[in-house]
This record gives structure tokens, sequence and C-alpha cells, in this order.
């Protein structure tokens, strides 16, 4: 559906639909664009068959896409089995998501939650996702978010991840992000700041409170010279990382890692913070699998209050 359209939107979603295997031309299956005071709303469920999909050339489609949208809320829906992206919003402003339930198999490539880019003024609330990529993806352009009350996993990979930033020209910083009362079980991260070496960005203003990580793998990270390929290896990253902190963190690590901030050289990371964190080795019949946990950080120094455990930074 594309605006601009002369009264508020509303569209009540109660049945359980099911994506098309082939014909779909567009990136996204649903799509609203170019609308101001959107309620997209209702106990339906849409299905994108990603399973059945997988296999064709064509299977990178999104469940549910938000372009342009002034003012929109997204409330009580279940999206399952995306092709690519759950929910896809960008270029948007003052936007809603609470009440959501995303699940799709632990191993669907891809199939981030909830994916923002270029979107100001977002709550995200009470929400429940289980997929095979990210949980939520604060891309660039993302500002004033708040995520609270989420509940991520078992399976995929991080909680939430703010970037990758760097890769393009054009980037827009990610700033004023609260992430709290979240819990995070069986993911292969927790929290993550992800910068790629190339071009100028700042990820600013960020906190990440209050939150629960249960058989997570890597719980705490930062890296600010991520380099996925090796044309970026003699790169010098260009990405600004300050004033993050983390606080209130407790549960357990699947890994013997479970803080780990790598900052570049050219480029130090300001004013992070670890405070009261309380991460233990998971316990199996046979004991822990790892003995002892650990923290590393290079080329930062980290601002420390209360208890930090493990302490190596």
């Amino acid at each position: 559906m594309e605006g601009p359209c002369k009264s508020e939107v509303h569209v009540q979603i109660d049945g359980y639909l099911k994506a098309q295997i082939v014909g779909l031309r567009r990136l996204s299956w649903i799509t609203f664009s170019g609308l101001k005071n959107l309620v997209l709303f209702g106990s339906g469920t849409l299905d994108g068959q990603g399973p059945t999909a997988a296999k064709l050339p064509e299977n990178r489609k999104n469940n549910l896409r938000l372009e342009s949208i002034t003012n929109g809320l997204i409330e009580g829906l279940t999206s399952k089995d995306s092709r690519s992206f759950h929910v896809h919003i960008s270029r948007s402003s003052n936007i809603t998501v609470r009440g959501l339930t995303v699940t799709a198999p632990p191993d669907s490539p891809d199939t981030v939650g909830i994916y923002l880019r270029r979107t100001h003024r977002v709550n995200i609330s009470d929400v429940d996702i289980a997929t095979g990529d990210h949980c939520i993806n604060l891309a660039d352009g993302s500002q004033q978010v708040n995520v609270r009350n989420v509940t991520c996993g078992p399976g995929g990979r991080t909680g939430v991840l703010v970037g990758s930033l760097g890769k393009t020209p054009d980037e827009e910083k990610v700033m004023d992000v609260a992430v709290t009362n979240c819990s995070f079980h069986g993911t292969a991260g927790g929290v993550r700041i992800e910068a790629v070496p190339g071009t100028i960005n700042t990820a600013m203003d960020i906190t990440f409170e209050d939150l629960v990580m249960d058989k997570v793998e890597n719980p705490i990270s930062v890296d600010q010279k991520f380099c996925p390929v090796q044309s970026c290896e003699k790169v010098e990253p260009k990405v600004t990382i300050k004033d993050v902190s983390f606080k209130n963190i407790k549960g357990t690590c699947a890994s013997p890692l479970a803080i780990d901030i790598s900052c570049s050289s050219a480029s130090f990371c300001k004013n992070l913070e670890l405070a009261d964190i309380d991460l233990k080795p998971v316990g199996t019949a046979a004991g822990p699998t790892a003995k002892t946990l650990k923290s590393q950080c290079t080329n930062v120094k980290v601002i420390k209050s209360g208890l930090v455990s493990p302490d190596g930074c």
C-alpha cells in the first residue's frame, strides 16, 4: 500500500496469511510506504514460508516492510518463517512496535527479527523473537530508539546488534539508543556494536542495562574493526564509538569469552563503561563448560564501577 492518504490508515489482520512461493516481485511481501498515522494490528500470522521457498533463487523476501512512515504502530501480530527480514523499517519516524512474536528456524540465514535503518523515535517493547539471525538490528541512522522487555532466542546470532557501520559513504549516525530489561537465551551474541573499516560514521549515547544472559556465547561485544572480507584488512577504521554503557548485565556464558571490546589503535573508543556485570560459566552435570571466563579489551580504557566479572579489561 502506497500513500499519501488523506486520513489515518488502520489495517487489522486476524487470519493466517501465507506468502506465495513464486512470483513475488518486490523485496517485501507486504509493504506500506509514504503514509502518515498507520496502525497495523491484530492477532494474525504472516507466514513467509521460508523453509519451503529456501531453495528458490528469489527467496530473499521480507515479511513486512515500512518505508517512509510517519506515526506508525505495529501491534499483536506474528511473523513466521520469513525468507529474509521479518520486519524492515526504514526512513520513518515515530514508530511503535509492541506485542509482536517472531519465529523462524535457528538455522535460517538472514532472518533478522526487526531491522531499523534511518528511522527516528522508535519504541520496541514486549516482543518475543526466536529466529536465525539477529533479533534486532539497528543499522545506520537509527536514532532515539528504546528497546525494552524483549525476549530473544533460543537460537540466532546477536540479540541486539548496532551496525554494521562504515559500509557506505552516506551513512547517518546511530545515537540515543537504550536497550533495557531484555533477556537473551542460547544466542551466539548478546549485545554488540560492530563497525567495518571503511567510511566515517559515529555510534554514540548507547545504553545496555538490566539484561539477562542465558547460555549466550558472547554476551558483550564491541568490534570497531570487524572485517568480514579480505579487502578490508588494510583499511583504517573510521567509525567513532563513544559514550556507551553496559550496566547490570547478569547470567551465564556458553564460551570462555564473556566480554570482548576490540577498538582500533588509530581511532580509540571513548567513554565505554562496564558497571555491575556478573557473568558466570554455564554449568553441566560434569561441571562448568569453562572453568573460568575471561574478558579482553584492546585499545580502550574502560570505565568500571561496582562488580565487573569476569574482569580482564
